[in-house]
């Protein structure tokens, strides 16, 4: 599956985004979506198939009560009617109907019915842990980006299901793109939630400041501040005027008022000077009686009584402008502290008014920061609330999820090779490596190799059991192995002295390695039909027991009393009337001690005249040395070696005993031989007296 993610990322974001996509909260929403944890598999005749989209049963884990702790829980899922079905696995038995929660020690989970999917048989039910199915998603699915520099990344994920896989797949960007949005819608939810906020503060503040607003205009009894500024430097200038023209007319009443008070009657007032309204008509009128006067005066003589009328009128005329200047004086010095008064007033708001500007200025100037402020949050939520009912994907979908025609695994080309290969290098490495570690003596031709100049007289196979004898009349494969084995020995042990039996030592360098199942299998094909003395003298392990049953008196005891004869030791074995046997007797604190006694010489020289062989069991060479004691007495010491047993460091040891105490009359018997490494038998074998058993197959690997 191809998906595009928005252009311009730049390379780091894209490893980003990566990761976003194998998040494991979104892995988790897939299979919770999906239902991924709730798995059933049908069992077939060769192995076993998951259902998905032929699953009859779909479910969904509802809780867990250990959700770290839990794995997963199996049972087996049977049908039980129509809207039912039984749950069992080794610990409990459990019925539910489809849809109903089911609860269980570990958790609650819920089973639906798919219809049109046939369920006739049982089937197992595995519930799994949500996290675990999450992280085996992460693993299987890969997310690489095709080129550098590209914003495009590349879905796959190797299952068996093609329909699961590409579910999974979709299902993971339709998750991706959700998470997007989402967060997207988280960002926005807290920016509108922060702009509520402030919008709320903003508006408390805002009344808060135009109560302010009010209270100042109230206090100060301002409509519009400017306006009467205005209005009020108007008055002061209008005011200001008034006052100069009322002291004007108040000086020139002033003037005339002096000019009237201290003139005489021939001399004229001044008119048209500004006089209120009233006097310049009688001021006009005394002028005109003044000149009408003084006309007559040129023509008559001041005793006339038309003159002496004319100042009295004169005089009266003069009276009342006097007084009616004094009134109008008197009234344009209450016109001019009125005009005064005002202007006072106006000067006093006037210088009022700049601190009630800068007040009103400042109250002003936060009631419009706070306006712009609300008017642009307005527009933000606005912005927001359109973001919100927007939900466009972040990543578009180039190809949907599909299956290739092709399997990805298993290739056949690389898997015919690569088991070509296995078949080649497995065998090579395992031989190498088995021969590699291999310390062990297997074969007479490894004996050969190592100690030329050592004759090995036998090699005996496995006889199948531990406590395996000779019998009368034996022909089988093991019984003729020791018939080889005297053959051999003839020819390098040497030839006894006249009515005298060779003495047959048989001793080994460790415990285990079958010296005793020698030493009496010898003697029992030695007496066939010759007189045969078996000797224990191995007296601190005593093997004898395990071949037959004898007393518990032996060589021990005949050596530790003070008896020179060993009649009284000697029994006849039951396995065969010519073999007589002198057991081990009782373990001795001191064996090495009585085995050096000259008596135990002895008798052995006056038992060679009774019988034609005498085979004497020892003790391991390199672990004791009670058998260097005896050496002198025996003919032939018969060195028995266990292949797959005996070390090949073993082999020195043997060296240094030809070489220094038992030169010319020292053999090897390889005992428990397998067939293959046989250099007889398994290739011209004696299968001809005895059914041998056939080994499997891979026997030959042990």
């Amino acid at each position: 599956q191809n998906m595009a993610l928005p252009s311009g990322l730049m390379t780091n974001e894209v490893d980003n985004e990566i990761s976003v996509v194998k998040s494991k909260p979104l892995l988790y929403n897939v299979v919770k979506s999906l239902g991924l944890e709730v798995k059933t598999i049908r069992e077939g005749k060769v192995k076993e198939a998951e259902l998905y989209e032929n699953s009859p049963v779909t479910g969904q884990i509802l809780s867990l009560k250990d959700p770290r702790g839990f794995r997963l829980q199996t049972y087996r899922l049977s049908p039980n009617g129509s809207t039912g079905f039984t749950l069992k696995n080794e610990k409990q038995n459990l019925s539910g109907t489809y849809g109903q929660p089911v609860a269980t020690a570990y958790g609650t989970f819920v089973l639906h019915r798919k219809p049109g999917v046939t369920f006739d048989k049982p089937l197992t039910l595995q519930i799994l842990n949500p996290r675990l199915v999450a992280d085996q998603l992460e693993a299987s699915i890969n997310v690489v980006v095709p080129q550098k520099k590209s914003s495009i990344m590349e879905l796959s994920r190797v299952g068996m299901n093609p329909l699961r896989s590409e579910d999974i797949l979709n299902e993971l960007i339709r998750q991706y793109n959700a998470d997007a949005i989402k967060d997207k819608n988280a960002e926005a939810m807290a920016t509108a939630s922060f702009i509520d906020e402030r919008l709320d503060l903003i508006t408390k503040e805002l009344g808060g400041i135009e109560g302010r607003k009010e209270n100042f205009k109230a206090a100060n009894k301002i409509a519009d501040l400017e306006a009467q500024a205005k209005l009020s430097l108007e008055n002061a200038s209008d005011n200001t005027k008034k006052l100069l023209d009322l002291g004007t007319q108040l000086e020139m009443i002033d003037s005339v008022l002096r000019i009237a008070g201290s003139s005489t009657n021939d001399q004229l007032l001044p008119t048209n000077v500004g006089m209120p309204g009233g006097l310049n008509s009688i001021i006009e009128e005394y002028n005109q009686l003044v000149l009408t006067r003084n006309r007559t005066l040129r023509q008559a003589t001041p005793a006339n009584p038309a003159v002496q009328q004319f100042n009295r009128d004169i005089a009266s005329m003069r009276n009342l402008i006097r007084d009616n200047l004094r009134k109008s004086r008197a009234s344009l010095q209450v016109a001019m502290g009125q005009v005064q008064d005002q202007l006072n007033q106006s000067g006093t708001a006037l210088s009022k008014f700049p601190q009630q500007e800068r007040v009103f200025r400042d109250i002003e100037r936060q009631q419009n920061l706070k306006e712009a402020l609300f008017l642009y949050l307005l527009q933000k939520r606005e912005e927001t609330s359109i973001a919100l009912s927007v939900n466009t994907p972040k990543a578009k979908v180039v190809n949907p999820a599909y299956t290739a025609n092709q399997p990805v695994a298993p290739k056949k080309n690389i898997v015919y090779l690569a088991a070509a290969l296995l078949g080649l290098l497995l065998p090579g490495a395992f031989l190498y490596t088995r021969f590699a570690l291999d310390t062990y003596v297997h074969s007479r031709r490894q004996i050969r190799e190592a100690l030329p100049e050592v004759a090995v007289v036998g090699e005996i196979p496995n006889a199948g059991a531990e406590n395996a004898i000779v019998k009368k009349n034996d022909f089988s494969s093991f019984a003729e192995s020791f018939r080889i084995m005297l053959t051999n020995m003839k020819f390098v042990l040497k030839k006894p002295v006249a009515d005298q039996a060779a003495v047959i030592m048989t001793s080994s360098s460790v415990k285990g390695e079958g010296k005793t199942t020698i030493s009496v299998n010898t003697a029992l094909t030695l007496a066939q039909n010759r007189k045969v003395l078996l000797i224990g003298a191995d007296i601190r392990n005593p093997q004898f027991k395990r071949f037959m049953n004898l007393a518990a008196k032996g060589l021990s005891d005949f050596l530790a009393s003070d008896e020179m004869t060993a009649d009284h030791y000697i029994e006849t074995s039951s396995l065969n009337p010519l073999l007589d046997v002198i057991p081990s007797g009782s373990i001795a604190p001191n064996p090495t001690e009585l085995l050096a006694n000259p008596k135990f010489g002895t008798v052995l020289e006056e038992l060679k005249t009774r019988y034609d062989y005498i085979v004497i069991d020892t003790a391991p060479m390199l672990m004791v040395s009670d058998t260097f004691n005896l050496l002198e007495y025996a003919d032939l010491l018969l060195y028995v070696m266990r292949a797959e047993h005996t070390e090949r460091d073993m082999l020195e040891f043997a060296r240094q005993l030809t070489n220094e105490n038992a030169k010319g009359k020292f053999a090897i018997v390889l005992n428990d031989v397998r067939n293959m490494h046989l250099s007889y038998g398994n290739k011209y074998g004696y299968g001809y007296y005895t059914e041998e058993k056939k080994k499997k197959w891979y026997e030959f690997l042990k």
